[in-house]
């Protein structure tokens, strides 16, 4: 900033760019502190400090940060941004909605798992005393195998698709 001033100073462009980045800091940073267990509370409190003028787009970040730690793969994580995106953004129906499709992710997975994991499980004991592992005792472990894995990256990429659709009107334009 020194050198910019010494320089002329900086444009009204730039201005607005570095103070559009301090904001979008702030943002990020109070998502992080939220999501680490920082109370909404106080998520509201630092909001408030600042001015009218730059309130908005620190919630407008805040909201993008939301929706990007909505994560198929971690419930708890999701439920707590989405309890945030709706206190901030007012939009029940749309949080509901997000909030449906991660149940349907968990249903989707755990009906592929029940409808496959019989013969899961009978190829992996055939892999495992292939190896030289077998007996009563052997219990294998379907989520590891291959199989598994490409049947699950195929229901997540599914959701993972309709998810981003759901999220896009939080997220940053």
């Amino acid at each position: 900033m020194e050198r910019a001033n010494r320089l002329g100073g900086l444009s009204a462009e730039e201005s607005r760019r570095l103070k559009e980045q301090e904001l979008a800091s702030a943002g990020e940073a109070l998502v992080k502190r939220y999501l680490n267990g920082l109370p909404l509370r106080d998520v509201d409190a630092e909001l408030t400090k600042h001015g009218e003028e730059d309130r908005g787009t620190v919630k407008q970040m805040v909201l993008s940060h939301l929706a990007d730690a909505i994560d198929l793969a971690n419930a708890d994580r999701s439920g707590k941004a989405l309890s945030a995106i709706e206190h901030f953004s007012g939009d029940r129906d749309a949080v509901e909605r997000v909030r449906a499709l991660l149940r349907e992710h968990e249903e989707a997975l755990a009906k592929s798992r029940q409808e496959s994991g019989g013969a899961l499980a009978e190829a992996r004991r055939a892999e495992l005393e292939r190896l030289g592992i077998s007996g009563s005792a052997v219990k294998p472990v379907t989520e590891t195998s291959e199989k598994w894995q490409e049947v699950r990256s195929r229901i997540d990429a599914d959701y993972g698709a309709r998810l981003d659709e759901a999220r896009a009107g939080w997220r940053r334009a």
